[in-house]
Formats: structure tokens, C-alpha cells, sequence
């Protein structure tokens, strides 16, 4: 073991390592160097060497380097299996399912990670953008395995799951109690029977005892993200897998009557909270007052999208730009305490030309009266295009429509004390 060059005190080495990050190659050997120098600072550099863990994924252009990169971690929690107790966040990217079903050294790996882990992240990136989702089904019994291991962690405090279908709901019943953050992007595998016994004979959610789940703490989640559109699954069974009491922020789908339905009953079940984000927005203003949330809810995030399939300019006698958002506002007027306001908008070339030409119609609407508590305003436009040629010019093209768009809100740039921003990207389609 060499010996530190500079005549530090060994106090003050501890606390570079504490603020060194290994997200820099430079960092990380710098780390690896402190933990062979000086046997006092092996164990905290190891810890913060360790701390984030992204299993290594796919090189197209050296495969064989995401292999020694696996057998290299392996044969480190074979010679220290100590190194293994330092994980505390680990992201797992699935992007070839056959091969990581074969992979021994992945699912070996990922099952030394002890109870100490906090956060998870698994999320499938498909190679075909028409079929976004994993099939749970299709993995390996060792490989499904080996990610519930990580995914019930006992002591998990953030669990991301990202594309993947037909995932057992029973893998979601036994989550750590301490489990605060989640984010689905899944959808849920459930067995007929199941779903009617937690439907009414309308289609809603059947509200059952709570006292049938006592045998176990329920994860207290304050921040839920969840985009499955049909609803069906984690927040269809009943009781819910999750207590949502001390819900801070919810990110939902808010379309269907289905959805609109499970949105008011989660806006309900939480007296704590402060941020929403939806994905549409009829009925969204109202559903707020009557669950009382309007006092409490601090943020407020709308996405919105257009009908890109058309491929002529909507006449605004028969199509509204805003899609109901304006008359949501509108009922919201002196009735909030929103602080933070977004709105983003997926467009095409032709819908955001007409809607360029309306936004002073937020002048309206938004207005010191109407939200006394605001202080940011922003709005996000992504417009959806199919011409190359336009992106050797797209980051000009962008500023200039930003520009625009922003003069057309003079009387919101105007509000004193409010931070008002515009923002607009271009964004290709993939199957140029």
C-alpha cells in the first residue's frame, strides 16, 4: 500500500472523499487511488465508489466490453464481498432480453446486492419504438428472479420500473414499508378473476376493508408517477398496494372516465399534497376543488397533445388549441395557491403556427387576481416534425419561435414578480 503524497491531515483527506463523485473517470480513478494509498481511507472511498451501481450495458461497437466489465465486478464482490453491502442505488438497462436471460454473471451479480440497497431502477429500451414494452413473460425464470430480488430490497426507499408488460402484480404486494418514491411505467399482469373482484359491476374500483392487508406496513408514498393508460392493476386492486395519506406529488394519465375517476380518488386519499402532473386536463379543475386540494397544491403540470395524424391545419371554429386548458384556468381563478405553472405541448408544424397566433389568450386567464401565489409560468412546446432538412438550422429555428411565442404573451411577461418562460424544440420523427 503506497502512502498519500501531500501532507494533509487525514481529516481533510476524508472530506475529499466525501465530495469526490465517481460520475467522471477522473474522479473515479482518483478514488481508487485514495483506497490503495491509505488503509484509513479504503473503506469510505470503496463506500462512495460503490454507492451508485449502473450495471454495465451493451457496447454495439465492442460487445465483448460489456462482459469484462461484468466479469471484472463480479470477481470485486468475490474478493470483497464487502464491496457489495456499499451499494445503495442500482440501474439496471435491459436492451437484449435473450442475452441477459443467459447472462450467469448478470444474475449473479445482481443477487449479492444486499438489504442495504435504497433506490432501483429497471428500465427496457426497445430496439423497435412500434413495440415499447417488455414482456415480463419472455425473461428468464433466473433472470425475473434476480430483478425481484433487487426490486423487494427491504430496505428500498425509490423504485423505477420502465417498460415492461404483463409484471406480476404479486411482485408489487411484498415492497418494502419504507418505499416513498415510485415511478411505473408498466403495465400489470391480472388474472380475470382479480380484476372482478376489485371492479364494481360499473367498471369502477370496488372499495374493500383496509383492515384485510394489516398484516403488513403499507409503503407511505409521497411521490407516484404512473402512466399506464388503462388504469388496470397496481391502482385497481383493492385495498391499494400503496397508502397514498402522505402523497406530496402525482404524475397520472387524466383522459377516460376511468382514469379521471382513479386521479379525484388519489387527490383525495392524500391531505399533503403539493404537486400535480397530468397528461390532459378536462374536468382536472374542478375534481381539485372538490377534494379540496386547491389550498395545497403548489405545482401544477399539464401536458397536452395534439392530433399529429391529421395532416391539415385544424380550423380553430371547430378544434381547440388548447384543449380545454383555458376554460380550466378560468375555474381555477382566485380559487388556488399554485406557485408553479407548465404547460407543454406536442404539436406538429401546422397546429403550432395556429397556435402561436392564440397564446395571447393566456393574458387573459392568467393574471395577478387569478393566481395571487404564482411566480413561474412556463410553457414547452415540442413540435413534431417529418423534414430533415430543417435540423442543421433547428436550434435557430427553435429561438426564433420562442421568441415569437413569447411576444404573444406580453401581459404575462408583464406581471410583476412572475418568472415567465417559453420553450420550443424540434423533434424528428424516428422512421427517417
Amino acid at each position: 500500500m503506497g502512502v498519500l503524497s501531500k501532507p494533509l491531515p487525514l481529516e481533510i483527506w476524508m472530506l475529499i472523499v466525501k465530495l469526490l463523485k465517481p460520475n467522471t473517470k477522473a474522479n473515479a480513478k482518483a478514488l481508487r487511488a485514495l483506497s490503495r494509498c491509505c488503509r484509513a481511507l479504503a473503506l469510505p472511498s470503496q463506500r462512495v465508489l460503490f454507492n451508485d451501481l449502473h450495471i454495465p450495458r451493451t457496447c454495439t461497437v465492442l460487445p465483448s466490453r460489456r462482459a469484462g466489465a461484468l466479469a471484472r465486478l463480479k470477481d470485486a464482490f468475490t474478493r470483497s464481498p464487502h464491496l457489495a453491502t456499499f451499494v445503495r442505488r442500482v440501474c439496471y438497462v435491459i436492451e437484449d432480453p435473450d442475452s441477459d436471460s443467459e447472462n450467469t454473471t448478470l444474475h449473479w451479480i445482481l443477487n449479492q446486492l444486499t438489504g442495504n440497497l435504497s433506490g432501483v431502477q429497471v428500465e427496457y429500451i426497445s430496439k423497435t419504438p412500434s413495440a415499447p414494452y417488455l414482456d415480463w413473460d419472455t425473461l428468464d425464470a433466473r433472470l425475473r428472479s434476480s430483478i425481484m430480488h433487487t426490486v423487494q430490497a427491504p430496505r428500498l426507499e425509490s423504485l423505477s420500473l420502465l417498460w415492461i408488460k404483463n409484471l406480476p402484480l404479486s411482485g408489487l404486494v411484498s415492497l418494502s414499508p419504507d418505499l416513498t418514491r415510485v415511478k411505473l411505467e408498466v403495465k400489470i399482469q391480472q388474472e380475470s378473476v382479480e380484476r372482478s373482484e376489485s371492479l364494481n359491476s360499473n367498471g369502477t374500483p370496488r372499495r374493500m376493508d383496509p383492515t384485510q392487508n394489516n398484516k403488513r406496513r403499507l409503503p407511505q408514498i409521497m411521490d407516484f408517477q404512473y402512466y399506464d393508460h388503462d388504469m388496470d392493476g397496481v391502482l385497481a386492486s383493492r385495498p391499494f398496494v400503496f397508502d397514498f395519506e402522505q402523497l406530496q406529488f402525482l404524475q397520472i394519465s387524466w383522459g377516460n372516465e376511468l382514469q379521471c375517476a382513479m386521479g379525484k380518488e388519489l387527490i383525495k386519499a392524500s391531505s399533503k399534497l403539493e404537486g400535480l402532473a397530468c397528461k390532459s386536463i378536462a374536468g382536472l379543475a374542478k375534481a381539485m376543488l372538490d377534494c379540496s386540494s386547491e389550498h395545497s397544491l403548489t405545482t401544477l403540470a399539464i401536458r397536452l397533445s395534439h392530433e399529429t395524424a391529421s395532416q391539415t391545419v385544424p380550423d380553430p371554429d371547430e378544434y381547440d388549441l388548447f384543449l380545454g386548458f383555458i376554460e380550466e384556468l378560468e375555474f381555477l381563478a382566485g380559487k388556488n395557491a399554485v406557485k408553479y405553472l407548465m404547460v407543454h405541448f406536442d404539436t406538429t408544424k401546422e397546429a403550432h403556427d395556429r397556435l402561436t397566433s392564440c397564446l395571447s389568450r393566456f393574458d387573459e386567464v392568467i393574471t395577478r387576481e387569478a393566481f395571487p401565489h404564482l411566480e413561474h409560468f412556463e410553457l414547452e412546446i415540442w413540435v413534431h416534425y417529418s423534414e430533415p432538412y430543417y435540423v442543421p438550422h433547428g436550434s435557430r429555428l427553435e429561438d426564433s419561435w420562442a421568441e415569437r411565442n413569447r411576444a404573444q404573451c406580453r401581459g404575462v411577461s408583464a406581471i410583476p414578480g412572475l418568472k415567465f418562460g417559453c420553450q420550443v424544440e424540434i423533434m424528428l420523427k424516428c422512421d427517417l
